[in-house]
């Protein structure tokens, strides 16, 4: 009985400590530092937020608020930036968010840059990263490719300068062996093809492998931004605890592929965080402080589901057991764009369509549900201005109304001008009316 009990008062101890940690950041190339004596900033929400503007040259969507220590930012964001740059100007920037790291000291040696005190959750910094990314779209006049995505909130995106951009990602997502191979037979033994939360590893595990090798020196080369959110670690620790020793490994695994995605960023402007995992009564919603205010009617995220809403992919000989129709040898079926499985997920993996609509349920597709996004109307000058929106999350402007309306009226202002050349031209060919040609005197010669 007493033995019950100290474990309970443990049990609760350790999760109370898990919610209240902070996320250490680590930024380069300013603080590629191996010493733990130098102080480490701590900052709030809304001054991490600033933080991460400033290093990605996004200050301009930002503004300092009340509670905002200057110097403290000043001392942690990096170079300023001019405010108006042009986009081929610009230095891209790497920011990776791995989230359920439960033992920092042992994940990364290095002495963090600065820490955001009392932990975001995962899914708040998966919501604020996609707000940076449509901030940075405006500044490099470029639309988001998204590399990678599940339906755990992880994903991978990049914003370049270059419209016909050649980043790309060759991680191997469809051969279990190949992971395997990857990571040695005795850790892989402890992953299970046919289990959720390992193949959700499995993947994002060779999507780091995929950005060390190839995709990092496609992002150098063009001067681009990319976005990375890893949360594989956090389902495992949601599902097994921090304390397993499939999270251990899971652990260990990570932070070793990371240092490579590290070493290939090279001087190359980075930004790496470590977001503690969240306790299981945590409570969610959306972190206005870390996100920042949205210029349209707030929607409130939904609670992530513990494991992917789309079935294993595996069966236990290995082998594809998704239907008869997919018998590739260990092949994952990727989820549809665009098509989700619940409205939770819907909602988790498009940011909530990034405010600009709602996920609703296909009439035409079961167990499909997708965004339908609303227009926006802001106040210029006076004037109401409406903005209309497209794309799998409500991402793009939808220019095809006024596209239609100007081509409509470039088609009849061309019409009417044809049928005014053809009057005017007929004119000169048309016969004098018989009263007029009668008194017309006819001269003999």
């Amino acid at each position: 009985m007493k033995t019950t009990l100290v474990s309970s008062i443990a049990a609760i101890l350790s999760l109370q400590t898990v919610s209240a940690a902070n996320a250490p950041f680590y930024t380069w190339p300013n603080a590629h530092s191996a010493s733990r004596t130098d102080k480490v900033e701590l900052l709030s929400h809304a001054e991490a937020r600033l933080s991460f503007a400033s290093r990605l040259g996004l200050s301009q969507f930002h503004s300092i608020g009340v509670g905002i220590n200057v110097y403290k930012l000043q001392r942690v964001a990096g170079a300023q930036r001019r405010l108006w740059t042009d986009k081929d100007e610009l230095e891209g920037t790497i920011m990776v968010n791995i989230g359920g790291v439960a033992k920092v000291n042992e994940f990364w040696s290095e002495s963090p840059n600065f820490e955001i005190e009392d932990s975001p959750s995962f899914d708040d910094m998966g919501s604020m990263v996609k707000r940076l990314e449509s901030q940075a779209e405006n500044v490099m006049d470029s639309d988001t490719k998204t590399l990678y995505s599940n339906a755990d909130g992880g994903f991978v995106d990049v914003v370049s300068p270059r419209r016909d951009t050649g980043v790309d990602l060759s991680a191997n997502l469809n051969q279990w062996s190949v992971f395997e191979s990857a990571i040695g037979e005795s850790e892989a033994s402890r992953f299970k093809s046919d289990d959720l939360s390992d193949v959700s590893f499995f993947e994002e595990y060779m999507v780091l492998k995929s950005l060390a090798e190839k995709t990092i020196e496609q992002v150098i080369a063009e001067k681009a931004t990319l976005f990375v959110q890893i949360g594989s670690l956090e389902t495992i620790a949601r599902k097994e605890g921090v304390n397993s020793q499939k999270h251990k490994v899971a652990s260990k695994l990570m932070s070793n592929i990371l240092k490579d995605v590290v070493k290939a960023t090279a001087a190359y402007p980075s930004i790496i965080g470590l977001i503690p995992p969240a306790a299981k009564n945590a409570k969610r919603g959306q972190n206005i402080e870390l996100v920042g205010e949205f210029d349209i009617s707030l929607v409130k995220r939904k609670e992530a589901p513990l494991a992917p809403t789309h079935a294993p992919k595996f069966s236990a000989d290995g082998t594809s057991a998704a239907s008869p129709l997919q018998r590739d040898e260990n092949k994952i079926a990727r989820p549809r764009p665009g098509c989700f499985q619940s409205q939770d997920t819907c909602g988790n993996v498009t940011n909530s369509c990034n405010g600009r609509g709602k996920c609703i349920k296909s009439t035409t597709q079961s167990n499909c549900w997708s965004c339908l996004c609303n227009p926006t109307v802001v106040k210029v000058n006076g004037l109401n201005k409406t903005t209309y929106w497209g794309g799998n999350a409500c991402q793009k402007k939808d220019v095809s109304v006024p596209f239609l309306l100007f081509t409509s009226f470039a088609i009849g202002l061309t019409f009417a001008l044809l049928w005014t050349i053809n009057k005017m031209i007929g004119m000169g060919e048309e016969e004098l009316p018989g009263e007029l040609s009668a008194g017309v005197a006819i001269v003999r010669k």
